[in-house]
Protein backbone atom coordinates (compact mmCIF):
# COMPACT_ATOMS: atom_id res chain seq x y z
CA UNK A 1 0.00 0.00 0.00
CA UNK A 2 1.03 3.27 -0.67
CA UNK A 3 0.88 6.44 2.15
CA UNK A 4 1.56 10.51 1.73
CA UNK A 5 4.95 10.15 3.23
CA UNK A 6 7.73 9.03 0.55
CA UNK A 7 9.26 7.90 3.42
CA UNK A 8 6.90 4.98 4.08
CA UNK A 9 5.77 2.58 1.32
CA UNK A 10 5.95 0.13 -1.48
CA UNK A 11 8.56 1.71 -3.35
CA UNK A 12 11.44 -0.46 -4.40
CA UNK A 13 14.34 -2.91 -2.80
CA UNK A 14 16.71 -2.09 -0.53
CA UNK A 15 20.57 -2.87 -1.32
CA UNK A 16 22.20 -4.63 1.64
CA UNK A 17 23.03 -2.35 4.40
CA UNK A 18 24.43 -2.95 7.78
CA UNK A 19 22.09 -3.04 10.67
CA UNK A 20 20.03 -5.37 12.31
CA UNK A 21 16.98 -4.57 10.01
CA UNK A 22 18.78 -5.18 6.64
CA UNK A 23 20.04 -8.32 8.16
CA UNK A 24 17.24 -10.56 6.60
CA UNK A 25 18.62 -10.94 3.50
CA UNK A 26 21.41 -12.41 5.25
CA UNK A 27 19.09 -14.64 7.47
CA UNK A 28 15.29 -15.71 7.84
CA UNK A 29 13.76 -13.52 9.59
CA UNK A 30 14.27 -10.41 12.64
CA UNK A 31 12.76 -8.18 14.88
CA UNK A 32 13.79 -5.06 15.94
CA UNK A 33 12.17 -4.09 19.55
CA UNK A 34 13.61 -0.52 18.96
CA UNK A 35 11.04 -0.20 15.83
CA UNK A 36 8.89 -2.77 16.03
CA UNK A 37 8.95 -4.16 12.79
CA UNK A 38 9.35 -7.58 12.10
CA UNK A 39 11.55 -8.68 9.31
CA UNK A 40 11.56 -12.15 7.09
CA UNK A 41 13.61 -12.92 4.63
CA UNK A 42 12.30 -12.78 0.56
CA UNK A 43 12.51 -16.65 0.44
CA UNK A 44 10.64 -17.08 3.90
CA UNK A 45 7.72 -14.34 2.61
CA UNK A 46 7.21 -15.87 -0.55
CA UNK A 47 6.79 -19.72 0.68
CA UNK A 48 4.63 -18.34 3.46
CA UNK A 49 2.59 -16.77 0.97
CA UNK A 50 2.15 -20.13 -1.35
CA UNK A 51 0.88 -21.46 1.73
CA UNK A 52 -2.75 -22.63 2.17
CA UNK A 53 -5.16 -20.09 4.41
CA UNK A 54 -5.42 -21.27 8.18
CA UNK A 55 -3.08 -23.49 9.91
CA UNK A 56 -2.73 -26.65 8.08
CA UNK A 57 0.57 -28.41 8.33
CA UNK A 58 -0.75 -31.97 7.19
CA UNK A 59 0.64 -31.87 3.39
CA UNK A 60 3.34 -29.21 3.69
CA UNK A 61 7.24 -30.35 2.99
CA UNK A 62 10.24 -29.74 5.26
CA UNK A 63 11.29 -26.27 3.73
CA UNK A 64 7.46 -24.63 3.92
CA UNK A 65 7.46 -25.50 7.37
CA UNK A 66 10.32 -24.09 8.20
CA UNK A 67 9.63 -21.07 6.66
CA UNK A 68 6.37 -20.84 9.10
CA UNK A 69 8.31 -21.72 11.89
CA UNK A 70 10.34 -18.53 11.16
CA UNK A 71 7.39 -16.43 11.01
CA UNK A 72 6.27 -18.13 14.34
CA UNK A 73 9.85 -17.40 15.76
CA UNK A 74 9.66 -14.10 15.16
CA UNK A 75 5.56 -13.37 16.00
CA UNK A 76 6.82 -14.71 19.62
CA UNK A 77 9.47 -12.05 19.88
CA UNK A 78 6.95 -9.24 18.83
CA UNK A 79 4.26 -11.20 21.91
CA UNK A 80 7.37 -10.78 23.90
CA UNK A 81 7.76 -7.08 23.39
CA UNK A 82 4.21 -5.97 23.19
CA UNK A 83 2.55 -8.67 25.74
CA UNK A 84 4.62 -9.61 28.44
CA UNK A 85 5.50 -7.04 31.24
CA UNK A 86 9.25 -7.11 31.03
CA UNK A 87 8.73 -6.54 27.48
CA UNK A 88 6.80 -4.16 27.28
CA UNK A 89 8.14 -1.61 30.09
CA UNK A 90 11.54 -2.02 28.03
CA UNK A 91 10.15 -0.95 24.78
CA UNK A 92 8.36 1.73 26.52
CA UNK A 93 11.68 3.07 27.43
CA UNK A 94 12.28 4.62 23.75
CA UNK A 95 9.68 6.78 24.01
CA UNK A 96 9.67 7.09 27.39
CA UNK A 97 13.41 8.79 27.24
CA UNK A 98 11.86 11.49 24.79
CA UNK A 99 8.53 11.75 26.90
CA UNK A 100 10.47 12.52 30.28
CA UNK A 101 12.51 14.90 28.94
CA UNK A 102 10.23 17.07 27.01
CA UNK A 103 9.72 20.11 29.35
CA UNK A 104 13.17 19.85 30.12
CA UNK A 105 13.99 20.36 26.40
CA UNK A 106 11.71 22.80 26.37
CA UNK A 107 13.25 25.19 28.99
CA UNK A 108 16.95 24.25 27.86
CA UNK A 109 15.50 25.78 24.19
CA UNK A 110 14.18 29.00 25.98
CA UNK A 111 17.79 29.30 27.57
CA UNK A 112 20.31 28.79 25.16
CA UNK A 113 18.16 28.38 22.02
CA UNK A 114 19.53 25.09 19.80
CA UNK A 115 22.47 23.40 21.02
CA UNK A 116 23.78 19.87 19.99
CA UNK A 117 24.41 17.97 21.91
CA UNK A 118 23.26 18.77 25.42
CA UNK A 119 25.49 16.41 26.72
CA UNK A 120 28.42 18.14 25.50
CA UNK A 121 27.41 21.19 27.24
CA UNK A 122 27.83 19.69 30.50
CA UNK A 123 31.47 17.87 29.38
CA UNK A 124 32.33 21.75 28.51
CA UNK A 125 31.09 23.33 31.46
CA UNK A 126 33.04 24.16 34.12
CA UNK A 127 31.56 22.17 36.52
CA UNK A 128 29.03 19.92 36.41
CA UNK A 129 25.09 19.45 38.58
CA UNK A 130 23.98 22.50 40.07
CA UNK A 131 20.88 23.95 40.40
CA UNK A 132 18.37 22.74 37.71
CA UNK A 133 16.87 26.17 37.24
CA UNK A 134 20.24 26.83 35.54
CA UNK A 135 21.30 25.79 31.61
CA UNK A 136 24.06 23.48 33.27
CA UNK A 137 21.84 22.18 35.81
CA UNK A 138 18.72 21.63 33.62
CA UNK A 139 21.20 19.85 30.65
CA UNK A 140 22.24 17.20 33.71
CA UNK A 141 18.91 16.55 34.48
CA UNK A 142 18.35 16.37 31.01
CA UNK A 143 21.38 13.87 30.05
CA UNK A 144 20.80 11.71 33.85
CA UNK A 145 17.04 10.97 32.85
CA UNK A 146 17.65 9.60 29.45
CA UNK A 147 21.27 7.76 30.70
CA UNK A 148 18.97 6.31 33.65
CA UNK A 149 16.04 5.16 31.54
CA UNK A 150 19.00 3.72 29.09
CA UNK A 151 20.85 1.75 31.87
CA UNK A 152 17.73 0.32 33.41
CA UNK A 153 16.81 -0.85 29.90
CA UNK A 154 20.24 -2.99 29.10
CA UNK A 155 20.72 -3.74 32.67
CA UNK A 156 17.92 -6.30 32.41
CA UNK A 157 18.39 -7.33 28.97
CA UNK A 158 22.18 -8.83 28.89
CA UNK A 159 24.57 -8.80 31.51
CA UNK A 160 27.45 -8.48 29.34
CA UNK A 161 26.51 -4.89 29.45
CA UNK A 162 26.92 -4.34 33.59
CA UNK A 163 30.73 -3.54 33.72
CA UNK A 164 30.50 -1.14 31.01
CA UNK A 165 27.24 0.16 32.76
CA UNK A 166 29.12 0.37 36.02
CA UNK A 167 32.03 2.63 34.64
CA UNK A 168 29.89 4.73 32.94
CA UNK A 169 30.46 8.46 34.39
CA UNK A 170 26.35 9.11 34.42
CA UNK A 171 25.93 5.88 36.19
CA UNK A 172 24.66 6.02 39.88
CA UNK A 173 23.37 3.01 41.06
CA UNK A 174 21.17 -0.01 40.21
CA UNK A 175 18.28 1.13 42.12
CA UNK A 176 18.53 4.33 41.03
CA UNK A 177 17.89 3.49 36.93
CA UNK A 178 15.34 1.04 38.11
CA UNK A 179 13.01 3.45 39.94
CA UNK A 180 13.38 6.12 36.78
CA UNK A 181 12.95 3.48 34.33
CA UNK A 182 9.21 2.46 35.88
CA UNK A 183 8.32 5.85 37.33
CA UNK A 184 8.82 7.90 34.35
CA UNK A 185 7.00 5.04 32.25
CA UNK A 186 3.92 4.67 34.70
CA UNK A 187 4.05 8.38 34.02
CA UNK A 188 4.00 8.50 30.67
CA UNK A 189 1.52 5.87 30.90
CA UNK A 190 -0.94 7.89 33.27
CA UNK A 191 -0.80 10.95 31.18
CA UNK A 192 -2.41 8.90 28.48
CA UNK A 193 -5.11 6.99 30.12
CA UNK A 194 -5.13 7.62 33.55
CA UNK A 195 -4.16 10.72 34.91
CA UNK A 196 -5.19 10.55 38.85
CA UNK A 197 -3.72 6.76 38.81
CA UNK A 198 -7.05 5.40 39.41
CA UNK A 199 -5.77 2.07 38.21
CA UNK A 200 -2.21 2.36 37.53
CA UNK A 201 -0.09 2.10 40.03
CA UNK A 202 1.17 5.28 41.39
CA UNK A 203 5.02 5.94 41.49
CA UNK A 204 4.77 9.05 43.50
CA UNK A 205 5.27 7.81 46.77
CA UNK A 206 8.35 5.62 45.82
CA UNK A 207 10.86 8.63 46.26
CA UNK A 208 10.72 8.40 50.14
CA UNK A 209 10.86 4.75 50.53
CA UNK A 210 13.46 4.66 47.69
CA UNK A 211 15.06 7.50 49.89
CA UNK A 212 15.08 5.28 53.25
CA UNK A 213 16.80 2.39 51.22
CA UNK A 214 19.11 4.54 50.61
CA UNK A 215 20.05 5.92 54.05
CA UNK A 216 20.18 2.72 55.12
CA UNK A 217 23.13 1.36 52.80
CA UNK A 218 20.54 -1.61 51.25
CA UNK A 219 22.43 -3.26 49.06
CA UNK A 220 21.75 -1.91 45.19
CA UNK A 221 19.97 1.42 46.34
CA UNK A 222 23.38 3.62 47.21
CA UNK A 223 25.91 4.68 44.97
CA UNK A 224 28.65 2.21 45.36
CA UNK A 225 26.87 -0.26 46.55
CA UNK A 226 27.26 -3.85 44.44
CA UNK A 227 25.11 -4.38 41.15
CA UNK A 228 22.76 -7.28 40.58
CA UNK A 229 24.67 -9.79 37.67
CA UNK A 230 22.17 -12.04 36.67
CA UNK A 231 23.20 -15.57 34.74
CA UNK A 232 21.14 -14.22 31.55
CA UNK A 233 19.01 -11.49 30.77
CA UNK A 234 15.43 -10.99 28.87
CA UNK A 235 18.19 -11.35 25.48
CA UNK A 236 19.13 -14.90 26.21
CA UNK A 237 15.44 -15.66 27.87
CA UNK A 238 13.58 -14.06 24.54
CA UNK A 239 15.57 -15.94 22.31
CA UNK A 240 15.48 -19.75 23.65
CA UNK A 241 11.61 -19.52 24.32
CA UNK A 242 11.21 -18.62 20.81
CA UNK A 243 13.29 -21.17 19.36
CA UNK A 244 12.43 -23.76 21.33
CA UNK A 245 8.83 -22.28 20.70
CA UNK A 246 9.80 -22.67 17.11
CA UNK A 247 11.76 -26.34 17.13
CA UNK A 248 8.24 -27.12 18.89
CA UNK A 249 6.09 -26.63 16.28
CA UNK A 250 8.64 -28.07 13.77
CA UNK A 251 8.77 -31.45 15.50
CA UNK A 252 5.13 -31.48 15.62
CA UNK A 253 4.20 -30.58 12.39
CA UNK A 254 6.65 -33.26 11.20
CA UNK A 255 4.68 -35.86 13.33
CA UNK A 256 7.57 -35.81 15.69
CA UNK A 257 10.28 -36.51 13.61
CA UNK A 258 13.29 -34.26 14.34
CA UNK A 259 15.89 -35.22 16.04
CA UNK A 260 18.37 -33.29 17.85
CA UNK A 261 21.10 -34.22 16.34
CA UNK A 262 19.12 -33.16 12.99
CA UNK A 263 18.47 -30.17 14.90
CA UNK A 264 22.09 -28.99 15.21
CA UNK A 265 23.36 -29.72 12.00
CA UNK A 266 20.99 -27.01 10.99
CA UNK A 267 22.20 -24.77 12.62
CA UNK A 268 19.41 -24.41 14.90
CA UNK A 269 21.28 -24.83 18.29
CA UNK A 270 23.51 -22.16 18.86
CA UNK A 271 24.53 -20.39 21.70
CA UNK A 272 22.44 -17.17 21.19
CA UNK A 273 19.45 -19.47 21.41
CA UNK A 274 20.34 -22.52 23.85
CA UNK A 275 22.55 -20.63 26.39
CA UNK A 276 19.16 -19.90 28.37
CA UNK A 277 17.97 -23.77 27.77
CA UNK A 278 21.35 -24.96 29.21
CA UNK A 279 21.35 -22.57 32.25
CA UNK A 280 17.71 -24.33 33.22
CA UNK A 281 18.97 -27.88 32.85
CA UNK A 282 21.58 -26.70 35.30
CA UNK A 283 19.55 -24.79 37.61
CA UNK A 284 16.91 -27.73 37.85
CA UNK A 285 19.54 -30.28 37.50
CA UNK A 286 17.30 -31.77 35.13
CA UNK A 287 18.44 -33.94 31.54
CA UNK A 288 18.25 -33.07 27.80
CA UNK A 289 14.81 -34.05 26.86
CA UNK A 290 14.74 -37.11 24.66
CA UNK A 291 12.80 -34.86 22.03
CA UNK A 292 10.66 -31.44 21.79
CA UNK A 293 7.49 -33.26 23.25
CA UNK A 294 8.69 -33.77 26.47
CA UNK A 295 7.55 -32.13 30.07
CA UNK A 296 11.24 -30.58 30.49
CA UNK A 297 10.98 -28.39 27.26
CA UNK A 298 7.51 -26.97 28.48
CA UNK A 299 8.38 -26.83 32.11
CA UNK A 300 11.07 -24.34 30.06
CA UNK A 301 9.00 -22.16 28.35
CA UNK A 302 6.66 -21.74 31.10
CA UNK A 303 9.64 -20.42 33.51
CA UNK A 304 10.38 -18.15 30.38
CA UNK A 305 7.29 -16.51 30.59
CA UNK A 306 6.85 -16.16 34.16
CA UNK A 307 10.35 -15.03 34.13
CA UNK A 308 9.49 -12.05 31.63
CA UNK A 309 6.20 -11.11 33.55
CA UNK A 310 6.91 -9.65 36.93
CA UNK A 311 3.59 -8.06 38.36
CA UNK A 312 5.61 -5.47 40.96
CA UNK A 313 5.42 -1.85 40.34
CA UNK A 314 3.37 -2.87 37.00
CA UNK A 315 0.46 -3.89 36.30
CA UNK A 316 0.28 -4.68 40.32
CA UNK A 317 1.36 -2.15 43.36
CA UNK A 318 4.50 -2.20 44.17
CA UNK A 319 4.90 -2.92 47.79
CA UNK A 320 8.17 -4.36 48.63
CA UNK A 321 10.62 -1.89 47.80
CA UNK A 322 14.13 -3.49 49.23
CA UNK A 323 13.50 -6.41 46.64
CA UNK A 324 12.56 -4.85 43.83
CA UNK A 325 15.48 -4.87 41.57
CA UNK A 326 14.96 -8.94 41.95
CA UNK A 327 11.17 -8.28 41.38
CA UNK A 328 11.36 -7.25 38.21
CA UNK A 329 14.92 -8.44 37.07
CA UNK A 330 13.87 -11.14 34.36
CA UNK A 331 17.46 -13.06 34.95
CA UNK A 332 17.14 -13.39 38.51
CA UNK A 333 13.38 -14.67 38.14
CA UNK A 334 14.90 -16.78 35.79
CA UNK A 335 17.15 -18.06 38.56
CA UNK A 336 14.67 -17.86 41.62
CA UNK A 337 12.44 -19.87 39.35
CA UNK A 338 14.78 -22.89 38.51
CA UNK A 339 15.82 -22.92 42.09
CA UNK A 340 12.15 -22.94 43.19
CA UNK A 341 12.33 -26.34 40.84
CA UNK A 342 15.49 -27.96 41.95
CA UNK A 343 13.98 -27.98 45.63
CA UNK A 344 10.86 -29.85 44.81
CA UNK A 345 11.89 -31.95 41.42
CA UNK A 346 9.11 -34.34 41.68
CA UNK A 347 6.54 -32.36 42.03
CA UNK A 348 7.69 -29.94 38.90
CA UNK A 349 9.50 -32.06 36.75
CA UNK A 350 6.38 -34.44 34.86
CA UNK A 351 3.85 -31.72 35.21
CA UNK A 352 3.28 -30.60 31.88
CA UNK A 353 2.34 -33.19 29.63
CA UNK A 354 -0.52 -31.77 27.46
CA UNK A 355 0.05 -28.16 27.64
CA UNK A 356 -3.71 -27.48 28.93
CA UNK A 357 -4.64 -24.39 30.46
CA UNK A 358 -4.81 -26.48 33.85
CA UNK A 359 -1.31 -27.60 33.95
CA UNK A 360 -0.45 -23.47 33.39
CA UNK A 361 -2.65 -22.28 35.91
CA UNK A 362 -1.83 -25.02 38.23
CA UNK A 363 2.56 -24.51 38.07
CA UNK A 364 2.99 -21.10 37.70
CA UNK A 365 0.68 -20.07 40.16
CA UNK A 366 2.43 -22.65 42.96
CA UNK A 367 5.66 -21.78 41.62
CA UNK A 368 4.70 -17.60 42.51
CA UNK A 369 3.56 -18.40 46.25
CA UNK A 370 6.83 -20.46 46.91
CA UNK A 371 8.53 -17.53 46.00
CA UNK A 372 5.94 -14.89 46.90
CA UNK A 373 5.42 -13.15 43.68
CA UNK A 374 2.29 -12.14 41.77
CA UNK A 375 1.39 -14.86 39.62
CA UNK A 376 0.88 -14.67 35.53
CA UNK A 377 -2.44 -15.12 35.28
CA UNK A 378 -3.14 -12.92 37.87
CA UNK A 379 -1.08 -10.07 36.48
CA UNK A 380 -3.28 -10.81 32.99
CA UNK A 381 -6.68 -10.55 34.72
CA UNK A 382 -5.79 -7.28 36.55
CA UNK A 383 -4.61 -5.99 33.10
CA UNK A 384 -7.43 -7.39 31.83
CA UNK A 385 -9.99 -5.53 34.36
CA UNK A 386 -8.40 -1.79 33.41
CA UNK A 387 -10.35 -2.41 30.24
CA UNK A 388 -13.57 -3.08 32.16
CA UNK A 389 -13.66 -0.13 34.65
CA UNK A 390 -11.33 2.39 33.56
CA UNK A 391 -13.14 5.00 31.45
CA UNK A 392 -10.10 6.20 29.78
CA UNK A 393 -9.12 2.62 29.38
CA UNK A 394 -12.29 1.67 27.80
CA UNK A 395 -12.18 4.64 25.37
CA UNK A 396 -8.28 3.30 24.42
CA UNK A 397 -9.90 -0.04 23.08
CA UNK A 398 -12.66 1.73 20.99
CA UNK A 399 -9.71 3.18 19.39
CA UNK A 400 -7.96 -0.31 18.82
CA UNK A 401 -11.02 -2.34 17.19
CA UNK A 402 -11.51 0.34 15.31
CA UNK A 403 -7.95 2.05 14.68
CA UNK A 404 -8.82 5.15 15.18
CA UNK A 405 -6.48 6.44 17.75
CA UNK A 406 -6.16 10.01 18.85
CA UNK A 407 -2.92 11.63 17.66
CA UNK A 408 -1.88 12.89 20.90
CA UNK A 409 1.07 10.42 22.44
CA UNK A 410 -0.53 7.64 19.83
CA UNK A 411 2.77 5.55 19.82
CA UNK A 412 1.88 5.29 23.61
CA UNK A 413 -1.95 4.48 23.37
CA UNK A 414 -1.50 2.15 20.48
CA UNK A 415 1.05 0.03 22.45
CA UNK A 416 -0.70 0.08 25.66
CA UNK A 417 -3.85 -1.11 23.75
CA UNK A 418 -2.35 -4.08 22.15
CA UNK A 419 -0.40 -5.00 25.82
CA UNK A 420 -4.13 -5.23 27.46
CA UNK A 421 -5.72 -6.92 24.12
CA UNK A 422 -3.03 -9.47 24.48
CA UNK A 423 -3.61 -9.88 28.00
CA UNK A 424 -6.88 -10.21 27.98
CA UNK A 425 -7.07 -13.12 25.24
CA UNK A 426 -3.71 -14.49 27.56
CA UNK A 427 -6.30 -14.90 30.52
CA UNK A 428 -8.34 -16.77 28.88
CA UNK A 429 -5.76 -19.01 27.32
CA UNK A 430 -2.78 -18.47 28.67
CA UNK A 431 -1.42 -22.65 26.94
CA UNK A 432 -1.66 -20.63 23.74
CA UNK A 433 0.06 -17.64 24.48
CA UNK A 434 3.07 -19.77 26.50
CA UNK A 435 3.26 -22.80 24.01
CA UNK A 436 2.25 -21.71 20.80
CA UNK A 437 4.39 -24.31 19.08
CA UNK A 438 2.39 -27.35 20.76
CA UNK A 439 -0.63 -25.85 19.56
CA UNK A 440 -0.29 -24.75 16.36
CA UNK A 441 1.09 -28.78 15.08
CA UNK A 442 -0.41 -31.89 15.47
CA UNK A 443 -4.00 -32.63 17.40
CA UNK A 444 -4.17 -29.31 18.80
CA UNK A 445 -4.79 -27.69 15.40
CA UNK A 446 -8.04 -25.60 15.45
CA UNK A 447 -9.80 -22.60 13.73
CA UNK A 448 -9.91 -21.05 17.03
CA UNK A 449 -5.92 -21.06 17.18
CA UNK A 450 -5.53 -19.67 13.84
CA UNK A 451 -7.93 -16.91 14.46
CA UNK A 452 -6.06 -16.50 18.13
CA UNK A 453 -2.81 -16.42 16.15
CA UNK A 454 -3.66 -14.07 13.94
CA UNK A 455 -5.58 -11.42 15.52
CA UNK A 456 -2.03 -10.70 17.81
CA UNK A 457 0.47 -10.78 14.55
CA UNK A 458 2.84 -8.07 14.01
CA UNK A 459 1.46 -4.61 13.29
CA UNK A 460 4.45 -3.95 11.06
CA UNK A 461 6.20 -5.68 8.55
CA UNK A 462 8.33 -5.75 5.56
CA UNK A 463 7.57 -7.47 2.11
CA UNK A 464 9.11 -10.10 -0.25
CA UNK A 465 9.58 -7.64 -2.95
CA UNK A 466 10.15 -4.30 -0.65
CA UNK A 467 12.21 -3.58 2.31
CA UNK A 468 10.07 -0.92 3.42
CA UNK A 469 7.66 -1.33 6.54
CA UNK A 470 3.97 -1.79 6.06
CA UNK A 471 1.20 -1.91 8.11
CA UNK A 472 -0.45 -5.02 8.35
CA UNK A 473 -4.42 -4.54 7.08
CA UNK A 474 -6.36 -6.70 9.74
CA UNK A 475 -9.60 -7.98 9.40
CA UNK A 476 -12.37 -5.20 10.26
CA UNK A 477 -10.28 -2.30 10.24
CA UNK A 478 -10.65 0.48 7.77
CA UNK A 479 -7.05 0.87 5.91
CA UNK A 480 -7.49 4.54 5.61
CA UNK A 481 -7.27 4.25 9.28
CA UNK A 482 -4.79 1.69 9.63
CA UNK A 483 -2.62 3.82 7.06
CA UNK A 484 -3.16 7.41 8.77
CA UNK A 485 -2.00 5.55 12.28
CA UNK A 486 1.11 4.09 10.61
CA UNK A 487 2.05 7.14 9.22
CA UNK A 488 2.12 8.84 13.16
CA UNK A 489 3.56 5.98 14.55
CA UNK A 490 6.81 6.51 12.63
CA UNK A 491 6.45 9.86 12.72
CA UNK A 492 6.86 10.17 16.22
CA UNK A 493 9.52 6.84 16.19
CA UNK A 494 11.95 9.34 14.42
CA UNK A 495 11.35 12.16 16.12
CA UNK A 496 12.48 10.07 19.47
CA UNK A 497 15.56 9.06 17.87
CA UNK A 498 16.58 12.68 16.36
CA UNK A 499 15.27 13.74 20.15
CA UNK A 500 18.46 11.11 21.10
CA UNK A 501 20.67 12.55 18.98
CA UNK A 502 20.07 15.98 20.28
CA UNK A 503 20.97 14.78 24.01
CA UNK A 504 23.72 12.80 23.49
CA UNK A 505 24.93 12.50 19.88
CA UNK A 506 27.61 15.35 18.83
CA UNK A 507 27.75 16.55 15.57
CA UNK A 508 25.65 16.99 12.91
CA UNK A 509 22.05 15.36 13.05
CA UNK A 510 22.22 11.93 10.85
CA UNK A 511 19.23 11.29 8.72
CA UNK A 512 19.90 7.76 8.32
CA UNK A 513 16.02 6.73 8.32
CA UNK A 514 16.14 4.74 4.98
CA UNK A 515 15.15 1.79 6.48
CA UNK A 516 11.63 3.37 6.59
CA UNK A 517 11.29 3.30 2.60
CA UNK A 518 14.29 2.14 0.49
CA UNK A 519 13.59 4.43 -2.59
CA UNK A 520 13.33 7.59 -0.03
CA UNK A 521 16.79 9.83 -0.88
CA UNK A 522 18.68 11.23 1.59
CA UNK A 523 16.90 14.76 1.04
CA UNK A 524 13.23 13.12 1.99
CA UNK A 525 14.92 11.64 4.72
CA UNK A 526 15.91 15.05 5.72
CA UNK A 527 12.87 16.45 4.83
CA UNK A 528 10.56 14.22 7.03
CA UNK A 529 12.79 14.07 10.49
CA UNK A 530 13.59 17.74 10.26
CA UNK A 531 9.62 18.53 9.83
CA UNK A 532 8.18 16.16 13.13
CA UNK A 533 11.69 18.11 15.54
CA UNK A 534 10.49 21.13 14.16
CA UNK A 535 6.30 20.75 14.73
CA UNK A 536 7.38 19.19 18.44
CA UNK A 537 9.77 21.70 19.08
CA UNK A 538 9.50 24.42 17.09
CA UNK A 539 13.03 25.06 15.96
CA UNK A 540 14.49 23.09 12.78
CA UNK A 541 17.78 21.26 13.26
CA UNK A 542 19.87 23.26 10.76
CA UNK A 543 19.15 25.87 13.25
CA UNK A 544 21.39 24.31 15.87
CA UNK A 545 24.95 25.19 17.12
CA UNK A 546 27.38 22.33 17.57
CA UNK A 547 29.75 22.31 20.52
Amino acid sequence: MHTDSPLIGNQGRLSPEAGDLNACLNAHGIYSPRKFVLRLSPEVHRRIASLPAGISTDSLGFDDLRAYSTYLHETVHWWQHIGSVAGFISGMTYPVQSHANYSHLKNLLRMLGPKKSIRRIIETAPGQGGDFRTPVGLANVIVNNYYDIGFFRSLVSDPVSVPAIVNDPFFDFEGHCYEIGYENTLALLARSVDRNFDLLPDPRGWEGEFAKLRAQKEEGYYRGSKITIAPIGTLQIFEGQARFTQLQFLHLAMRRNLPWDEIRNLGMLTERYVSAFNIFLQLTNLEWPPDLDHPTVGLFLLVCDIAINPGAGFPMPLRFFSSFIDDVNPGMRFLFLCRAMAKQHSRFSNAIRVYSREEYIDVSSSLARDLIIDAPIEIAKEVMNWSDVGEGFRAMMSHHLTFEYPPENLPITLLLSHFLAFNRDKFWRPEFFCWPGAWMAGERVSTEIGALFNKHSALFIDKADDDGIFPRILEGRDEANTSKVFQTFYEFAVTYDMTSQWIVQPGPFVYDYRWLSPSATPEDCKRFAASGLERVYGVHPDSFALL
